[in-house]
């Protein structure tokens, strides 16, 4: 499974069964189950009871179990919902295939499932009653996860942008690019419009339709706010220029990638250009006001280029 899986939404368990009424019983023989005892998260023997345990309520469908095998607040990890059924599947079948315990000796251990190693993010401690899954540990990889992920997404983007902006130039049968993503009403002059009958594909699709740069953080595209450039700097190939001659944008074409909210769903900011390279750089917590001068593809020495084996490994 990957890491997405983490923070993708529980499914909703199945209406039970009607069963006998125990509450009687329990008050007939002067117990009390008080709603602490009843919620308290359960503590195993040993790493892999807690991680059996763990795939037995992900297999069932059983929010009660997964809520003792991870403690009262495992929604904020796996909230009930809405969740990916193919993500779930898919860890079902890795840890079928393979899992394994890797302890670090130190009363922490790591659950890591299929054959690729892939690590769930809450770590497995040991405490004085046992081993229990400590889901608050959890939340900042989890984050980092996130990060990454975008970012990634934000680099794959940027390049499906220049596939766009060249299918656009083919398509209109000159050296011609878009400056826009939505294209005005009635008219094909950005990298998406409206499917009509007889009409071409548009060459990004209804995907542009999420890059609006002054987009809420929760509406951006993997967390990302993505602007056409119209220019390039001297450290461009070939120089500075502006790449538009009369109103249209034949002179070359860019664009930059910003996370909506630095440090919570992206660190770096993206550029890439007709040359097909992509460059990042940390512009730290004024992120939002730092892209916003960016109006040149131009990756100076400020900026460190994505490699060319990260690229083509996603």
């Amino acid at each position: 499974m990957n890491a997405s899986a983490q923070e993708s939404t529980m499914f909703q368990k199945p209406r039970p069964r009607a069963s006998t009424v125990v509450g009687a019983l329990i008050l007939m023989g002067g117990l009390l189950l008080t709603a602490d005892y009843a919620n308290a998260q359960a503590v195993y023997p040993t790493p892999a009871a807690a991680a059996d345990a763990l795939q037995q309520a992900l297999a069932t469908y059983d929010k009660d179990a997964l809520r003792k095998v991870l403690g009262a607040d495992y929604k904020q990890f796996i909230p009930i919902g809405t969740i990916d059924m193919d993500d779930v599947y898919a860890f079902l079948a890795a840890y079928a295939k393979h899992h394994e315990i890797v302890d670090d000796g130190k009363g922490t251990a790591h659950l890591q499932a299929g054959d690729e190693g892939w690590t769930l993010p809450v770590p497995i401690e040991q405490g004085a009653a046992g081993w229990h899954f400590n889901i608050r540990q959890a939340h900042d990889e989890v984050a980092l996860r996130r990060i990454g992920r975008n970012e990634l997404a934000a680099i794959q983007t940027v390049l499906a942008i220049g596939d766009a902006q060249r299918d656009f130039a083919k398509a209109k049968g000159e050296t011609v690019y878009a400056r826009r993503f939505i294209s005005h009403p009635g008219k094909q002059d950005g990298l998406y419009w409206p499917a009509a009958d007889g009409a071409p594909e548009s060459p990004l699709g209804e995907l542009a339709s999420t890059m609006d740069p002054n987009a809420p953080p929760d509406e951006a595209y993997h967390g990302y706010r993505y602007r056409i450039l119209t220019a390039q700097g001297s450290d461009a190939p070939g120089g500075a220029r502006n790449y538009l001659e009369d109103d249209a944008m034949r002179g070359g074409y860019a664009v930059i990638a910003w996370p909506a909210k630095y440090g919570q769903t992206g660190v770096m900011t993206f550029i890439g250009g007709s040359d097909g390279k992509v460059y990042q750089r940390n512009f730290g917590p004024q992120t939002a006001s730092e892209a916003a001068r960016v109006r040149r593809y131009d990756p100076d020495p400020g900026w460190q280029r994505v490699p060319d084996s990260q690229i083509a490994n996603e």
